[in-house]
């Protein structure tokens, strides 16, 4: 497999917005669940950490439980967040594919010739 840095890096933030997501998608699926607590994933602080030691596939997610006030049902999901964060989560990962494909592009025109 064709590897650097940049795929590196891109592999490692495709992978921590996959968990970001699924646990927006989680949330909204639950958000009629008595006592069901939404999580947050956090990823960016130990991305650059591993960037800058080179190593990006040591990127670690960490994943909490969302400190939001309980609704009358017993849980906290707060949807309209909650669909922010889907979308704001859906446009990064794109960006990602996008850097992904440029980088291919790139690779191939050098290929080429």
């Amino acid at each position: 497999m064709i590897g650097d840095l940049t795929l590196d890096t891109i592999r490692a933030g495709l992978n921590g917005l996959n968990e970001r997501r699924a646990a927006g998608e989680d949330a909204i699926a639950n958000m009629e669940t008595p006592g069901y607590t939404a999580r947050r994933v956090n990823f960016e602080d130990s991305l650059a950490s591993a960037i800058d030691s080179g190593r990006p596939a040591d990127m670690r997610t960490s994943v909490s439980a969302t400190t939001d006030p309980a609704l009358p049902n017993g849980n906290n999901v707060q949807a309209d967040q909650e669909l922010i964060g889907l979308t704001e989560t859906g446009l990064r990962q794109q960006l990602l594919v996008e850097a992904a494909n440029a980088k291919f592009r790139l690779l191939r025109t050098v290929i080429g010739g």
